[in-house]
């Protein structure tokens, strides 16, 4: 089990970028697994990425002693603490610019665990197209959940977290 990052906002950022990739390796192996089951990895995969992006602001946020971060656990959450604190940290900033880029990885993948936390985003369910209906087969949307364009999509959030984590490595003392 990974540590929280709510509880060592350091050393397990890296940590939880290898249990996203290797989640993500599984999902990519498992494809004929229950979709329940596939849904769960993806899940998991949105969550430990998110998670990195969260741990790395929040160490920004202790950094530049931002009142009250200790207990935020969402980007939007921090970046409203910064500006309330009116501190303007450089690494923030291209988290900031990151959340704000729409063909960002970044921002798909914020978008993405907002989603899976509301009402809404839970009930949403991939559904594979049926046999009654073969235009849905045809119109298939290859950004749905579990789609080869989804796993594209996670993929690139990995990498472009793993770029940003880089980034903040000159910021934060790794390991």
């Amino acid at each position: 089990m990974s540590r929280m990052v709510r509880e060592n906002e350091i050393s397990g950022l890296r940590e939880r970028l290898f249990f996203a990739r290797d989640l993500l390796k599984t999902l990519r192996a498992e494809a004929g697994s229950p979709m329940g089951h596939r849904l769960a990895l993806r899940g998991a995969v949105v969550f430990h990425l998110y998670s990195v992006l969260v741990g790395m602001a929040r160490q920004s946020a202790k950094s530049y002693q931002v009142p009250g971060y200790d207990d935020l656990i969402s980007l939007a959450a921090l970046e409203r603490a910064f500006a309330d604190s009116d501190v303007h940290a450089p690494e923030m900033q291209l988290l900031i610019q990151a959340r704000q880029d729409r063909s960002d990885p970044v921002c798909w993948l914020d978008l993405e665990l907002r989603a899976a936390v509301g009402a809404a985003g839970l009930a949403r369910r991939a559904t594979p197209p049926g046999d009654t209906n073969a235009l849905a087969l045809r119109a298939e949307d290859p950004y749905a959940p579990l789609a080869d364009g989804d796993l594209e999509r996670l993929q690139e959030a990995a990498n472009r977290v793993e770029e940003l984590l880089g980034l903040f490595g000159t910021y934060m003392d790794e390991w």
